[in-house]
């Protein structure tokens, strides 16, 4: 899971002025090695001025069609999606590694047929995959997707949204919310905010008979939605979330660096066993594994994607962020070691569980 393939770009296609779809060749063992679930995400290695940098993106496709897709949007200051946005085209090579993520795994597991979705811009991604898969896979489900960006020409993925209601029309409800545009109804107008999102449910746009609800976008949604949805009645194991930043990194004082635990840490990656320090100028086991030249599995460094995601055989670890694991995978064990730090003098733990 951890090894990068290099994967040919078949096409490259503008969604909006800012953001484009890559659509990757899939040959050989790699349409086996590259299956994915719903909601997953691929992390790209990419070397700039002799630096690796990793970035995960969300699977856009479902799977059984003939495209592996991603986007990416730009970031003001991105270094990758800069890049992408400026230089790819068809033909070209990026190492990638397999699909990872469990957004859509809990809704999976508990199973339902009405579906609720709450995206703003470049969050659309993980969710456009879901609600293809939902539609297409399940003849008697429904889905309803809250959909908000600045204006309809900043809308990504605003034709195949529009196949989708076409081709669902009984099954499928789009509801496009602007900032910067003004719509039909005052309701329609503004941010995906809490308010906002207490007015949808009040007006009856969207209804109390949710199965499931996914969100994705900014943190100031994500924070809507789980603050209002358990209002509505939706338990929480039932609100699912998948966020693409964790914020500004906290500040860590002289003394808190100084007080922190440290420790030898034995790592299993691929059947084989290693042990790194971890010192006090680590900020989590990854960093010392990667400062001992470890080829360990990583991609955001902020608690978000995953990838870095391992099991704690023995011994006890604390966790300074948690976006991405659900709590029955922490609880049988399971950590970020982007954010672990060694709390007991002896830890194990296992990349291969």
């Amino acid at each position: 899971m951890n090894q990068f393939y290099s994967l040919r770009v078949k096409s490259v296609q503008e969604q909006t002025q800012d953001a484009i779809a890559i659509a990757f060749e899939l040959e050989g063992d790699n349409k086996e090695r590259f299956r994915f679930k719903p909601g997953q995400h691929l992390t790209l290695r990419y070397q700039d001025q002799g630096e690796e940098l990793r970035r995960c993106y969300s699977i856009c496709s479902r799977q059984g069609e003939e495209e592996l897709t991603i986007a990416v949007k730009r970031v003001p200051g991105g270094r990758f999606s800069n890049w992408v946005n400026d230089n790819l085209k068809a033909g070209d090579a990026l190492e990638v590694m397999p699909p990872q993520g469990v957004f859509f795994q809990q809704a999976e597991k508990l199973g339902g047929e009405s579906y609720l979705g709450f995206a703003a811009g470049s969050g659309i991604t993980p969710l456009l995959s879901i609600v293809k898969a939902v539609l297409a896979e399940r003849p008697d489900s429904r889905f309803t997707l809250v959909y908000g960006n600045r204006s309809w020409r900043q809308t990504m993925f605003a034709e195949a949204l529009a196949d989708l209601k076409d081709r669902y029309p009984n099954r499928f409800q789009l509801i496009c919310l602007f900032s910067r545009e003004q719509g039909e109804s005052d309701i329609l107008n503004g941010r995906l905010d809490a308010e906002r999102i207490q007015s949808l449910f009040a007006s009856r746009l969207l209804s109390d008979e949710y199965d499931h609800c996914f969100a994705c976008g900014p943190e100031e949604m994500m924070q809507a939605v789980e603050q209002v949805l358990p209002e509505q009645g939706l338990a929480r194991e039932r609100i699912h979330t998948e966020r693409f930043n964790s914020g500004a990194p906290r500040a860590i004082s002289a003394e808190q660096r100084a007080a922190r635990s440290q420790g030898e840490v034995s790592l299993v990656l691929d059947g084989r066993e290693f042990r790194v320090e971890v010192s006090a100028e680590d900020d989590s086991i990854l960093d010392a594994a990667l400062r001992a030249g470890a080829d360990l599995p990583y991609a955001c460094k902020g608690g978000v994607c995953a990838t870095c995601k391992c099991r704690v055989l023995e011994g006890e670890v604390d966790m300074a962020l948690n976006y991405s694991l659900e709590e029955d995978e922490v609880a049988r064990g399971y950590v970020l070691s982007c954010q672990a730090r060694p709390r007991s003098g002896a830890v194990r733990i296992s990349f291969d569980d």
